[in-house]
């Protein structure tokens, strides 16, 4: 019986493993801060399911993604920035489709939040 449990374990991995979405590349989005469009680049790399990179366009310009998760179609990671002095971390959650990404984005404690669709760009 364990060894049936172990061997459906092991395909339930390998399945989450071959469709798991394809976030690496060049994504560029926007989204409207306080009447302004904002745009931005997010650079990923991944490596199973974890992912690296940058994002770009914030006021604190390039910074780098931490704890960067991709988990069958949903896309998680957060990035520290500056705003008026103030440091911020803002935590990204996405749901890769193709060559987009719709995010749901904001501030950790929840009192600022938008949404953007990114695309893959070149």
């Amino acid at each position: 019986m364990k060894f049936v449990l172990k061997l459906t374990g092991l395909f339930a991995l390998l399945s989450a493993m071959l469709f798991a979405a394809d976030a690496a590349g060049t994504w560029k989005g926007a989204f409207d801060f306080n009447g302004a469009s904002i745009p931005l680049v997010l650079t990923l790399k991944a490596d199973g399911a974890a992912v690296t990179g940058t994002l770009e366009g914030l006021p604190s310009n390039s910074t780098e993604i931490h704890d960067g998760k991709l988990q069958g179609e949903t896309l998680t990671f957060w990035v520290m920035t500056d705003y008026q002095g103030t440091p911020y971390k803002l935590v990204y959650t996405g749901k890769v489709s193709g060559d987009q990404i719709q995010f749901s984005f904001g501030t950790e404690d929840g009192s600022w939040g938008s949404q953007m669709t990114m695309k893959r760009g070149s």
